[in-house]
């Protein structure tokens, strides 16, 4: 009778185990799942508000979405306006909330949410600051907290940037994860308890049956613990990284990539296994001897699989995952209505045409440059930089430092070399190993159907090169380059080639930067003396995520490794470009300077307080041989925007000026950006496109 109970105790507390595991789950499925609705209360402070006034709050995904059919309209009553707004109306859109319709001034004292009828949070009329995008027909300051705000009109408006709108579903997601959260700690504690008051067992040496279970429990708790570690990783260090480019990466071929940073994943891997393993094997064995085992191992293994499954729907919330299998699901006209092939249009070169050196540089932002120049610093990283672009084009307002946003499948390099060389992206749903080949070997298997500036430079006869200090085959760079426009290719391998370097060195990504702007040097040198003009094409590495490089021209002058890299980088620069003006072609020659795309490093950006930041790649055009006739005006483009501009700069003349998905800035031709804005460009992008699939991606005729 009691051997009876001790085993249906047993039976119990199995299927206890198996119970929480699918209650905690339960849980994390129903925390990642949003109600319908959440409730924003505007509170105007001690001011009085007129009897008759409303309050409107829009909702769009673009700027240019926000119409009066996208908002809610509420009276205001004791100085409040409260909106109830529907989960789809505020998660991923831009918020723009108009206090009042009456020409008044007022006070914003806070901005309450609630969710389930509770509390969420607060913010201040303070703390609305650096989260307001633009505001319109108002002034204000800020005093005691409160934002005291002067209607110049009837129609102030408050637009809010996108992490607004971020902040408000992050806070709803930690209110709905709570209860998943004690149930972790429920389930560790039941763990513990098992042990304690689990009936005592005959004490007996462990077999081998004991040591599989005991590595199966050891696998699925560091796997567990392991999916968490990588979710945290690509969170902190590819935080902003759209999660087509994550998936596009993970089918690439890595021959070529620097390994450096995966070594410290993997140093940290191990030593969660072997923790791990550790715990596992050493409380199982202990248990052993006092008879106590009971189902430590089936808890232990469980407790990863809870711990797994939180990894993965917090890398689907962060990194929207169903969004991005919505979207590419659907088709786009984007191509169809405003791609523009080279062949298909008159591009005139003056008689005598310039050459052209365009410069990358690897994660280069003007975030980097101080406040007072238009970056997001204290200090002015970048104050070279800032100089070459305020003295000669980066398409601003002549005061402040402007530059080129990303778009999907522009935001890592190989994207950014064919966004800027054709004006079109990767779309990262559609290439892939398989549409190219396993080793991007053929000289023209990169996206054949699309006419680049080498296509267009190499029918004109010019001279092209390519250089780079790391490996040209990593992400099909050479291939790339050598397919679209017979570029000579200089890589790390041809510096050994040429007894540059020894065959045995390799610093970061092959050879760095110092040596990368005195090998260009000399090559730049070799093609002037050529009596066909020359396109210079080279890509820096040094400023690479994570913390760069650093060479011996790199002074210690900040707290961190990556702003003195980035720095030392932009020092670099100054030199090359002082140099290259000494030269007899200089006259005869237009420099670009451009960020490849913006960081990876997100916890960079984080520590610098530039989350909040209008982020946008470096771009200067120096030497430029055009006018451009929107001086002084703020333009907002993309790097796509730079295939014709480029061209333009070298004074060549652009039937309808435009080419690629781009447009040529110094016209007066709007870009998609100005057109559509950046949130629209992002979802278009994303979706399948028949023009980009069967034109562009393998060649073919297009009907």
């Amino acid at each position: 009778m009691k051997r009876g109970r001790k085993s249906a105790g047993k039976i119990a507390v199995l299927l206890a185990n198996f119970f929480l595991t699918v209650l905690a789950i339960t849980l994390l499925l129903n925390g990642l799942q949003f109600q319908e609705k959440i409730d924003i209360e505007l509170n105007y402070g001690k001011q009085e508000i007129g009897r008759q006034s409303e309050a409107q709050l829009f909702y769009a995904e673009n700027l240019t979405g926000i119409t009066e059919e996208n908002s809610y309209i509420v009276h205001i009553t004791e100085n409040k306006a409260l909106f109830h707004v529907k989960e789809l109306d505020y998660s991923n859109n831009f918020l723009r909330i108009d206090p009042t319709n009456q020409k008044e001034d007022y006070e914003i004292k806070s901005i309450t949410f609630y969710y389930n009828d509770e509390e969420l949070f607060s913010l201040k009329g303070k703390e609305l600051v650096p989260y307001m995008l633009a505001f319109e027909n108002v002034e204000y300051t800020v005093k005691d907290d409160v934002l005291k705000v002067h209607a110049k009109n009837d129609d102030s408006r408050i637009t809010f940037k996108k992490d607004f709108s971020t902040k408000i579903v992050n806070e709803i997601m930690y209110a709905n994860m709570k209860p998943y959260y004690l149930m972790v700690v429920f389930y560790f504690v039941f763990g513990i308890l098992q042990i304690v008051f689990y009936p005592a067992e005959e004490k007996r040496k462990m077999r081998w049956y004991h040591w599989i279970g005991t590595g199966i429990a050891v696998i699925f708790l560091f796997l567990g613990l392991a999916m968490n570690y990588g979710v945290y990783y690509l969170e902190t260090n590819f935080g902003d990284v759209p999660i087509g480019q994550l998936i596009y990466h993970m089918h690439t071929p890595l021959e070529g990539t620097n390994t450096s940073s995966f070594a410290g994943i993997a140093k940290v891997l191990i030593i969660i296994f072997l923790i791990v393993m550790i715990l596992i094997v050493g409380v199982y064995k202990a248990l052993s001897r006092i008879g106590k085992r009971g189902t430590f191992l089936l808890w232990s293994g469980l407790l990863g699989v809870v711990l797994g499954a939180y990894a993965i729907g917090v890398a689907c919330y962060h990194f929207n995952f169903w969004s991005y299998l919505q979207y590419i699901g659907e088709d786009t006209t984007l191509y169809d209505d405003y791609y523009v092939d080279g062949r298909d249009i008159q591009l005139t070169f003056p008689e005598k045409k310039r050459n052209l050196v365009y410069i990358y540089l690897e994660s280069m932002e003007m975030t980097y440059a101080n406040r007072e120049s238009g970056g997001a610093m204290m200090e002015n990283y970048i104050p070279e930089l800032t100089d070459i672009a305020l003295e000669n084009e980066c398409f601003g307002d002549g005061e402040q430092l402007n530059g080129a946003y990303t778009l999907p499948g522009a935001t890592f390099t190989m994207g950014a070399l064919v966004a800027q060389t054709s004006g079109v992206i990767i779309n990262e749903n559609i290439v892939s190993n398989d549409t190219l080949n396993a080793k991007w070997e053929s000289e023209n298997n990169y996206l054949p159907g699309i006419w680049a500036i080498g296509d267009i430079l190499n029918e004109q006869g010019y001279n092209q090169e390519f250089m780079i200090g790391s490996d040209g085959k990593f992400a099909g760079r050479s291939s790339y380059f050598a397919g679209h426009g017979n570029y000579d290719i200089f890589d790390y391998y041809t510096a050994i080639d040429k007894n540059y370097i020894d065959k045995d060195y390799y610093e970061w990504w092959g050879f760095e930067d110092k040596k990368l702007f005195k090998y260009a040097k000399n090559e730049i040198q070799k093609l002037s003396k050529e009596d066909a003009p020359f396109n210079f094409t080279m890509l820096t590495v040094d400023t690479h995520f994570t913390g760069g490089y650093v060479c011996d021209l790199c002074e210690q002058e900040y707290n961190d490794q990556y702003s003195n890299v980035i720095a030392c980088s932009s020092a670099q620069v100054a030199e090359f470009l002082d140099w290259l003006s000494e030269q007899d072609f200089y006259e005869d020659t237009t420099v670009v300077i451009s960020g490849d795309h913006l960081t990876m490093d997100s916890d960079y950006i984080s520590k610098q307080g530039a989350d909040l930041f209008d982020r946008r790649t470096y771009v200067a055009i120096v030497n430029g041989d055009v006018v451009n006739t929107q001086s002084n005006i703020q333009r907002k483009y993309t790097t796509v925007d730079l295939f014709p501009t480029t061209l333009a700069a070298m004074g060549v003349k652009i039937e309808g000026n435009r080419l690629g998905l781009g447009v040529n800035l110094y016209s007066g031709e709007k870009t998609l950006y100005e057109r559509y804005g950046k949130d629209y460009l992002e979802v278009e992008l994303l979706k399948d496109s028949k023009l980009y699939r069967q034109k562009l991606l393998y060649g073919n005729t297009f009907h």
